[in-house]
């Protein structure tokens, strides 16, 4: 799974994210790292880049998505929401219809993991900036 270089600067990419997500951020950014963790886990466990896995996935993420879009004020949950929907339409659509090679899919796949990856992270720098805000506030009164 690991054999290139931008699989692995990937995978570090993804645990530096979502470690960054659990430590700085509020219980919507860290639900939001800990389900995408997961299901990146999930998926480096059946070590195979078929739809059906991805799917399997992509799916585990959408409803921890949605629990963290609730009554959110800030756009990162709807960002992220979105490109997990795509992702699953994509993986059902690779499932049905036999002319999309893996090469098309991997990018695809790859383009919206990226996508929803710097939405977590912009949500987590977005509240780390808050949290400042208001301690800053705190501070001066």
């Amino acid at each position: 799974m690991f054999q290139s270089v931008v699989a692995k600067a990937g995978a570090v990419a993804v645990v530096l994210v979502c470690t960054y997500a659990l430590i700085a951020g509020s219980w919507r950014e860290r639900f939001a790292g800990f389900i995408y963790l997961t299901s990146y886990l999930i998926v480096l466990g059946f070590q195979v880049s078929s739809p059906l896995y991805m799917l399997t996935a992509d799916a585990l993420c959408i409803p921890a998505f949605f629990i963290a879009n609730w009554k959110s004020r800030h756009p990162w949950p709807r960002w992220a929401l979105a490109g997990q929907i795509f992702s699953v339409s994509f993986d059902i659509a690779a499932l049905f219809v036999n002319q999309i090679n893996r090469w098309t899919f991997s990018a695809v796949e790859s383009a919206v993991g990226w996508g929803v990856l710097l939405a977590i992270l912009i949500g987590t720098i977005a509240y780390r900036g808050e949290r400042r805000t208001m301690k800053a506030e705190r501070q001066a009164s």
